[in-house]
């Protein structure tokens, strides 16, 4: 034998049914806490580490670009078959 019983109720009914607490209130306060921390942190201490952490980013898409460009290998490139053919 199988009794199902379908209660529609509101998420704060149930809560406040059961006793528990409402914490929108504490939850909106510690999200904003943590938004201004996290933007404070992002300004100072973690400011040095971010930059330091991008530079080998910075000095790869420099070597990706003269790659794809050609803008170094052209010159040099012209240098050596000169002195091949010269020996």
């Amino acid at each position: 034998m199988k009794i199902t019983i379908d209660v529609d109720i509101t998420p704060d009914e149930l809560r406040s049914f059961l006793g528990l607490p409402n914490v929108g209130k504490l939850q909106e306060q510690m999200l904003k806490r943590a938004q201004e921390y996290l933007q404070d942190a992002g300004q100072s201490q973690y400011a040095d580490m971010v930059s330091g952490a991008m530079q080998p980013l910075f000095a790869y898409q420099n070597w990706v670009q003269r790659m794809l460009t050609g803008a170094d290998a052209k010159p040099a490139d012209k240098g050596e078959k000169g002195d091949s053919s010269s020996e």
